[in-house]
């Protein structure tokens, strides 16, 4: 089974962990939010690491701020093909 998720949040883009990949443009950090929302719909995972700044870490502090206030599903590898999601509330 594949899963949906984003791959990167970064620079007025977030990218799709699809095939093929997909990217979507967002201008400000509302517009991220309203973004990030339409893909939590959609069912989307959202990537993490431990380390640096994957999308999980961006919703995170989105959720401190009080600027997204709902759960999202974060994802982790650990090879190819086995990977392990959670949920994180706000």
């Amino acid at each position: 089974m594949t899963i949906k998720y984003v791959s990167l949040i970064q620079d007025g883009m977030l990218r799709t962990g699809d095939s093929p990949e997909r990217t979507f443009p967002y201008h400000d950090e509302a517009d991220l939010v309203h973004l990030v929302k339409r893909m939590v719909e959609q069912g989307y995972a959202f990537a993490d690491a431990p380390a640096g700044w994957p999308p999980a870490a961006v919703l995170q502090d989105l959720q401190d701020r009080g600027d997204l206030n709902l759960s999202f599903t974060a994802v982790t590898w650990s090879g190819p093909g086995q990977y392990r999601t959670y949920r994180v509330a706000p």
